[in-house]
């Protein structure tokens, strides 16, 4: 819960920043100056870009809490992963989980599984693939519930 307070507070600050460029951006473009306008035009498009960015990656991760939240806890015993006190998979666990994974994926290409692949990444420490295979269980679970 901790994490969605942050979450929240951060994005309520990056929307107040946000706003204040808008602000500039506005004030920028009625200078009579090209340059000053081109450069008022360049804080118009910064905070879309941003506020896309935002919404994307709290998607992102909305999506991925109502899988993880889905799946069994079956599921993710089945990886076999030893945490250290830390809370991070071990090496070898997260080594032997992501083989695991990885044959049951080439059986079954179930949104679950490529769930549990991301989850096989991550405790790898390959955040990129991790991310990218959970949009894909994301895409596939949307797609079977379509």
């Amino acid at each position: 819960m901790t994490t969605k307070i942050w979450i929240a507070v951060m994005t309520a600050l990056s929307a107040l920043y946000l706003g204040l460029m808008l602000q500039r951006g506005i004030v920028l473009i009625s200078d009579p100056n090209l340059l000053v306008k081109i450069l008022g035009l360049a804080l118009l498009l910064l905070p879309m870009f941003a506020f896309w960015a935002i919404a994307r990656e709290i998607g992102f991760g909305l999506s991925s809490e109502r899988l993880a939240r889905k799946i069994s806890q079956q599921s993710f015993d089945q990886l076999g992963l030893e945490l250290r006190p830390s809370g991070r998979a071990t090496k070898e666990s997260a080594e032997r989980a992501f083989e695991q994974i990885s044959e049951l994926l080439q059986k079954d290409e179930t949104w679950q599984n490529w769930f549990l692949l991301g989850v096989a990444y991550e405790a790898n420490g390959d955040r990129r693939r991790a991310r990218g295979s959970i949009r894909k269980a994301i895409e596939l679970e949307r797609s079977a519930s379509a």
